[in-house]
């Protein structure tokens, strides 16, 4: 813990600062208004249950309004703001067109991407690229069926997480088009929702 008033340095913990005697103020904080935990000023989303602090109960990352017919609609939310967005996102289309003129090998390097960006998003490390490659060459591509899935799953959970409209079918979806061979539209589909977390 650091003194205002001398700069020192005291142990964590400390009512005192060992060098002046200055009574450290405690934190200032604010409970969130979903689950009732303390959260720091400031707290965008909540640490203990993930919903958006701002946001009234039963609307996630703002913006569930009532659309016309009885529906939901979601207000746009800003894109999150990420000075490594740009390794995260990218153009579907060339992205498609290289993995095919490239016989596969730049797929590799698109999904290592897409890896990247889902842990950058669910803010853990749950996807590894190593591990996928080697039981995907074991199983003859096997296991990339079932890791379609998996990632989309992420994908949803980050959309939660950071308070976006929910694509409830993508993990699916994913494991569809993975079964009968369409994996590429997967990860283009899935490249699509990592975009839009950014803007792109």
């Amino acid at each position: 813990m650091r003194c205002e008033n001398c700069g020192n340095e005291s142990p964590e913990g400390s009512k005192f600062c060992i060098k002046c005697g200055k009574e450290f103020q405690a934190p200032e904080t604010a409970q969130c208004p979903h689950c009732g935990a303390d959260i720091a000023p400031g707290t965008l989303f909540c640490p203990s249950c993930g919903k958006s602090i701002g946001a009234p109960e039963g609307s996630v990352g703002g913006g569930i309004t009532g659309g016309t017919g009885g529906g939901a609609t979601y207000e746009p939310l800003p894109p999150l703001s990420d000075p490594q967005a740009a390794s995260y996102t990218s153009n579907i289309a060339l992205d498609v067109v290289l993995s095919v003129i490239t016989c596969g090998i730049y797929y590799f390097f698109w999904q290592a991407r897409q890896f990247r960006a889902a842990n950058h998003l669910l803010g853990q490390e749950r996807y590894k690229f190593g591990l996928w490659f080697i039981l995907t060459l074991v199983t003859c591509g096997l296991y990339n069926i079932y890791y379609e899935y998996f990632l989309a799953q992420g994908l949803t959970e980050a959309q939660e997480k950071h308070g976006r409209p929910k694509s409830k079918d993508l993990p699916v979806l994913s494991l569809v088009l993975t079964i009968i061979g369409l994996s590429v539209v997967a990860d283009a589909i899935q490249q699509n929702e990592i975009n839009k977390f950014f803007g792109k």
